[in-house]
């Protein structure tokens, strides 16, 4: 059967669906505890019911649920959460809302989304539901996107009609219906296919400069060098290029053919350069990052959806060249608005002098700028911090030819940089290693609910993760001191 989770699998890139159907194993495993922090909290679904309240949940997925749906139909029901159709063909979806238009007689469906506006991807999506509930029987009128205002502010309970954009799409999704109906044909063909490695599944990959599903496909597969000389020539100079494929394990006749070079290593340090950018740094030195929360449902009175609030913050401070550092950090304990108790403790960690170094300024400086709207009375304070603000990453923008090196590929992220001139702070000894486990994790360790020994291990774990951020920033200056 190819559900409606296949089908976006196979939206996404066909490996990704084989890999699902067959070698799950070559898949990264999430554990457990992060997979409760990456679905803590969702409720959309559930809010964009309260638009519908005479609606009627139907019970059941898969055949369970469509016997169900039909028997919903048939006693009358107008409007119907999660039903669910399955085709003679092999298809099947649930739906987030159904809705029976009485004077055509026909059903409309409606999608949830949790973006802010309908995407293109939405729209096959939808096509692909419109087609599995019409080949079951159940006719489809109008099409919906319910998706999420952003400038929607909370005050006070959650106001669904406000929250909620309902936009109509049925024509857009009218003109996607013969790619949805080739994609589904295309998705049974990959499904059908147990050969590996197959040389025809990796040239359907639709980005296979970028495509993290094609690297775990080519790794699981050491053959794979076997039938090299078979891919298109752009796909195995695109992995050769990315480093997917090993170059030295094909023959030199193949490089040529597809225009490979062998990568040279280099490293260029404008050493007056640094010196000239660093020059106007006033000590003491202020090493500082935040970790922040989002979510689709404002959680707090004032704010919007999905704005970034910031929940924690280290800070290292040198107080003079080559001196020791002193850490300071914060992080808020309990589920409620943090930034007040985060901008007390700022004021208090914060000289009134001295440059305030980060990575990628534009961030910090932006959750500045928003809490000094939300809270006017501090805005001298946080807009201060602001002017003081001096960003280390511009040293390795590869277009300043300043600080580059080979193995930045290009790139100025910090965990780009960090294991090149800092091998022995990389993250990859920490709990958490990412910016997005840490947001997902304080909701979670906030939580009554949570006991009390997780909840100590997450708040050592963010801490050493934030913590980490700024020992790195301190690490890669001390580099770049000559």
């Amino acid at each position: 059967m190819i559900t409606k989770s296949d089908f976006i699998k196979h939206e996404e890139c066909p490996i990704w669906l084989w890999l699902v159907k067959y070698r799950k194993d070559l898949l990264p495993k999430q554990s457990e505890a992060l997979t409760r922090i990456f679905t803590n909290g969702n409720l959309i679904d559930e809010l964009a019911r309260k638009l519908y309240p005479e609606g009627i949940e139907i019970e059941d997925r898969f055949e369970r649920g469509y016997i169900n749906t039909k028997r919903m139909i048939e006693e009358g029901a107008t409007v119907m959460f999660q039903p669910t159709a399955i085709t003679n063909d092999g298809l099947g979806c649930t739906a987030d809302i159904l809705t029976k238009d009485l004077k055509m007689g026909l059903w409309d469906l409606r999608e949830v989304k949790s973006s802010t506006s309908v995407k293109e991807e939405h729209l096959v999506d939808v096509a692909f539901q419109k087609i599995c509930f019409e080949r079951a029987g159940i006719k489809i009128g109008r099409t919906y996107l319910i998706h999420i205002n952003n400038e929607y502010v909370r005050q006070g309970e959650i106001e669904p009609e406000k929250l909620f954009v309902e936009e109509e799409i049925t024509e857009q999704v009218a003109e996607h219906m013969d790619e949805a109906r080739k994609q589904i044909e295309e998705a049974k063909l990959i499904i059908g296919n147990i050969r590996s490695p197959d040389m025809a599944l990796i040239q359907k990959c639709h980005n296979p400069e970028k495509c993290d599903w094609l690297d775990f496909y080519i790794h699981g597969f050491p053959e794979i060098y076997e039938i090299a000389e078979t891919f298109p020539d752009d796909h195995l100079k695109i992995l050769l290029d990315r480093g997917t494929l090993d170059y030295t394990r094909l023959p030199q006749q193949l490089l040529d053919r597809v225009g490979f070079v062998e990568p040279v290593a280099f490293e260029e340090i404008d050493r007056e350069g640094i010196k000239k950018e660093l020059a106007d740094l006033v000590y003491p030195l202020y090493f500082f990052d935040y970790e922040t929360y989002s979510a689709g449902i404002p959680p707090f009175d004032g704010t919007k959806p999905y704005q970034q609030i910031p929940f924690q913050y280290s800070l290292d401070i040198m107080d003079e060249p080559g001196g020791e550092i002193i850490h300071k950090e914060f992080l808020a304990r309990s589920f409620v608005n943090p930034m007040a108790e985060l901008i007390e403790n700022l004021k208090k960690d914060f000289g009134p002098k001295g440059s305030v170094v980060v990575w990628n300024a534009s961030f910090e400086t932006l959750r500045n700028k928003e809490m000094a709207e939300m809270f006017p009375e501090e805005a001298e304070f946080l807009l201060d911090l602001n002017e003081r603000m001096f960003d280390l990453m511009l040293l390795f923008k590869f277009d300043r030819k300043i600080y580059i090196h080979s193995e930045f590929n290009k790139s100025a992220s910090l965990k780009k940089v960090l294991p090149v001139l800092c091998p022995e702070l990389a993250y990859t000894d920490l709990e958490i290693q990412e910016g997005g486990t840490a947001s997902a994790s304080w909701p979670v360790m906030t939580n009554e609910e949570t006991p009390e020994e997780e909840k100590g291990n997450l708040a050592r774990a963010m801490l050493a993760y934030c913590g980490r951020d700024t020992m790195a920033m301190v690490g890669i200056f001390r580099k770049c001191i000559f």
